[in-house]
């Protein structure tokens, strides 16, 4: 399958993104996670079934897709709200979708908020964003401000640093929680980064993705409000677990990882490899997702 780079415009400027496949099929809406961008997926999407029409976006404020409107923090329903704005564009009926991380999160709520239009979803080493307790909530929006504030500050007026290409890969292998391997990271670096002043010929990069990513911009709500929302899931679910990462699903997403084990429409798969496993080894993945869109979304 051969990429198409496309423009999708939204209120606030573009969306960008990649499309592998026939228009005329069955979509399937490719959505990465924070501070990564629609190339993660270009591992896996070669070995998956080419029946299906493939979108892999970049969401605001990574890869090639601008930024939401600078000064103020980051909100997890926009995020939701871009999804809607693509499948709007495209004007399709109805989708499957397939999420990592945080873009399994948006897709978690996108199929409990719209059930009508997610026929099946696919969820890659996530079960939903993070709950806040009741107990913290004034101290959560409070502090959603100030750290949005303060970031501002220190940016503003401040050229970004810059580096090589083999810096930049060096400074994402090392500052990210997950392991990547050189060559994911190359992947991942090659629509992360921006030449300095826009020159092509230039060999300093920076990294364009929005810094307010940075900052904590999960739902303020208890889980027991998200789940108001993730009982409007009725579509068949698959979540693909890594097996290196799960110590996440007894700490913070204990209560989303009890709700969905008990959920008769949700499917938990659990391979071998850590956060990054569909991009660093896609073949362990690859029959989970391919045989559940074959089962759950033909025309």
């Amino acid at each position: 399958m051969n990429p198409q780079e496309i423009s999708i415009p939204v209120p606030w400027g573009h969306i960008a993104a990649k499309t592998y496949g026939d228009n005329t099929r069955p979509a399937v809406l490719c959505v990465h996670g924070i501070q990564d961008n629609c190339d993660t997926f270009v591992t896996l999407l070669p070995s998956l079934p080419d029946d299906y029409y493939y979108v892999c976006v970049d969401l605001p404020g990574h890869g090639r897709s601008d930024h939401f409107p600078a000064h103020v923090p980051l909100e997890f329903t926009n995020y939701l709200a871009a999804i809607k704005w693509v499948m709007d564009h495209f004007g399709w009926a109805e989708l499957a979708y397939l999420g990592h991380s945080f873009g399994g999160q948006l897709g978690s709520w996108l199929a409990g908020v719209y059930p009508e239009r997610v026929r099946c979803l696919i969820v890659l080493d996530t079960m939903g964003p993070r709950s806040v307790d009741m107990c913290d909530t004034l101290a959560a929006v409070r502090s959603r401000i100030e750290n949005a504030q303060s970031l501002h500050r220190r940016h503003c007026g401040r050229q970004p640093p810059s580096y090589t290409f083999d810096e930049a890969v060096g400074k994402m292998m090392a500052s990210r929680p997950s392991k990547l391997t050189d060559k994911s990271a190359r992947i991942l670096a090659g629509r992360a980064l921006a030449h300095v002043d826009g020159n092509d010929n230039n060999d300093k990069y920076t990294f364009a993705s929005d810094q307010r990513l940075k900052l904590a911009f999960y739902p303020l709500m208890t889980f027991d409000q998200q789940k108001q929302i993730l009982i409007g899931i009725v579509c068949p679910v698959v979540f693909v677990l890594a097996d290196e990462n799960c110590g996440r699903y007894s700490t913070y997403l204990k209560d989303a990882y009890e709700f969905n084990s008990q959920r008769p429409n949700v499917t938990i798969r659990v391979v071998s490899g850590d956060h990054d496993v569909h991009l660093n080894y896609p073949d362990r993945v690859i029959k989970h997702v391919a045989d559940f869109l074959q089962e759950h979304y033909k025309n």
